[in-house]
């Protein structure tokens, strides 16, 4: 069962939040649809006009840059320049950016807090928004009457932790040192042995490919191993949660210091990553299969697998995105060899290689 060279990533739209791209709507399209190391993410076939009035529209909703470099913008510190990059001020302005990119047939990127993340050496085309805050969550933060906790998707998990450790909570604590902010995490389904998003999550706010803020409950049929199925190809702006009243916030807090202090000890922070990689497969875990194979501190370019857990691939010298895939490519290929088993990639890469 030999892997193709092209066929590491599949194009699913709806799969790639935090780095939506709505292939409908803004007349992208793929080339064979494939994403692999010797081929370009993402193609677009149909030009587009950025005018001075699109501009200074966005520029109505938030932060604009021009040619923003994108290695700026995720752990992995790899990535080309975003043609415009968009950091909305909130949910209203994010669905206004949709609406204008769609009604002007703008290419349309969404991403995150840049975790989990491989944006390729050539850039995006068209329009990037950010859905992160740089700063303090602010209002984007709040407790319900009801006793649930409201919180922006662009707010990172490390400040939703102290906030709800602030006011007497638990149940999030398995958030601790997970990168990136609450949008990524609650679509992804991001979580550890300790618990997952779709656990504490009861209902998203997000915005549809009209630009349209709608709202949604969430059940636990909905859950699935690093995704949450929500269907509709959503930008995710915020979300309640559901979270206990602690009888002991030095407990709590001690049990993240504990996390902290484990993922410090076996994760290699010391480098640019995007955190675990692979998924594992049923009855397996990953990083032992990397290890069986002997890829132990293997490199390719400036990409290495970590010595210190071999699930990530660390930015260890000046690595570009191209370096990376092929690296995550010759992984898959030695596994495949060694055991017959296909590792599923659990990052996503969007932009031009």
């Amino acid at each position: 069962m030999p892997i193709k060279r092209n066929s590491i990533f599949n194009y699913n739209p709806a799969t790639l939040f935090p780095l939506t791209i709505y292939a409908d709507a803004c007349r992208v399209s793929l080339d064979d649809e494939k994403v692999g190391p010797s081929t370009t993410a993402m193609t677009t076939t149909t030009e587009y006009h950025m005018s001075d009035a699109l501009l200074h529209h966005f520029s109505a909703l938030g932060a604009v840059k021009v040619g923003e470099p994108m290695r700026t913008h995720t752990t992995f510190r790899t990535g080309g320049p975003a043609d415009v990059l968009l950091c909305p001020r909130d949910a209203a302005a994010t669905a206004e950016a949709v609406r204008i990119a769609v009604d002007n047939s703008i290419p349309l990127t969404v991403i995150g807090g840049g975790s989990n993340l491989l944006v390729g050496d050539r850039g995006i085309r068209g329009l990037t928004i950010r859905c992160a805050y740089d700063g303090p969550a602010g209002e984007g933060l709040r407790l319900e009457t009801d006793g649930a906790v409201y919180a922006d998707a662009f707010v990172k998990k490390s400040e939703f932790i102290q906030f709800c450790i602030d006011r007497g909570l638990e149940g999030m604590e398995f958030m601790a040192g997970i990168p990136g902010c609450l949008g990524g995490g609650i679509v992804m389904n991001a979580g550890t042995t300790l618990g997952n998003f779709s656990d504490i999550v009861r209902r998203v706010v997000y915005v549809d490919t009209a630009g349209t803020i709608r709202e949604m409950p969430v059940t636990k049929d909905m859950a699935g191993y690093r995704r949450l199925e929500i269907g509709g190809n959503p930008i995710i702006t915020g979300a309640y949660f559901a979270l206990k009243e602690s009888a002991d916030t030095g407990a709590v807090r001690g049990r993240i210091r504990g996390i902290l202090q484990e993922r410090s000890a076996k994760h290699p922070l010391d480098y640019p990553s995007a955190g675990s990689v692979f998924k594992n497969p049923d009855g397996h875990s990953s990083w032992k299969l990397i290890n069986d194979a002997g890829l132990r501190g293997c490199r390719i370019g400036g990409a290495m697998v970590s010595e210190l857990h071999t699930n990530f691939i660390i930015n260890f010298d000046n690595a570009t995105s191209k370096d990376i895939l092929d690296c995550i490519e010759h992984v898959r290929e030695r596994v495949l060899a060694r055991f017959g088993l296909v590792l599923e990639p659990e990052i996503r890469v969007i932009g031009e290689i």
